[in-house]
């Protein structure tokens, strides 16, 4: 026989646009439980159309199994005695899927990368006077700031609201990157008050630059590393 039906499943999408998906459909009798009616996996015929396309996935693995489910009730049926489980065979289908959407993903976090950018350029914009280029510094860091956050808003309106996804993670460290920058100039600005203390903030803009940004990109390398892996 022939079976359609609507099937739902909730998706991981942790490492959404390179997710890979477990899909699971079960087919099972309605009428007879697993003593009157048992399926039969043929794994050496079973297999799916090729030419089906899924939007956007593709099928890496397919397989076909049975088992038997237990639910915690009769059904009504006489024939089962009070307080035991009543068992159906079930069909499964295996789906392996996985998205490859290279494109979607550089759609949707460049913004993050160029306000990234946008926050480490801002670290070297420095004059003997540092009060004479602290209104550009923070002009830029509050750019940044707003393109971040946009961006983030535009992202989460494409139906990936389950959790927090890769780009989401990418978009919070972005934001959080360029927190640290605001944070850096405000210490700097206290700190300029004492002309004693004017080259130790130079330094420690320095060095707030260089491992904040170092940890940003490792930590983007990784992430992306174990999505697509």
């Amino acid at each position: 026989m022939k079976v359609s039906g609507t099937f739902r499943q909730e998706f991981d999408l942790s490492e959404y646009p390179f997710d890979k998906q477990d899909v699971k459909i079960r087919i099972e009798d309605s009428e007879y439980d697993s003593s009157q009616f048992t399926y039969v996996a043929d794994n050496e015929e079973s297999g799916y159309d090729h030419a089906i396309s899924l939007g956007g996935f593709k099928i890496r693995d397919f397989g076909v199994g049975v088992v038997t489910h237990a639910y915690q009730t009769s059904f009504g049926d006489p024939r089962i005695a009070h307080g035991k489980d009543s068992r159906y065979s079930q069909f499964v289908i295996d789906l392996r899927l996985e998205r490859d959407d290279l494109a979607g993903f550089i759609r949707q976090a460049w913004p993050a990368y160029v306000a990234f950018l946008i926050s480490f350029v801002s670290y070297w914009i420095w004059a003997a006077d540092f009060i004479t280029v602290l209104g550009a510094r923070f002009g830029i860091l509050g750019a940044s700031l707003f393109s971040v956050v946009v961006s983030m808003r535009a992202a989460s309106l494409t139906g990936t609201s389950f959790g927090v996804t890769l780009v989401d993670q990418i978009h919070l460290a972005t934001l959080l990157y360029t927190l640290v920058g605001v944070g850096c100039t405000s210490y700097i600005l206290y700190r300029w008050a004492d002309p004693e203390k004017r080259a130790s903030a130079r330094r420690t803009n320095t060095i707030v630059a260089v491992s904040t940004t170092a940890v940003f990109l490792i930590a983007n390398a990784i992430s992306i590393g174990l999505a697509v892996t």
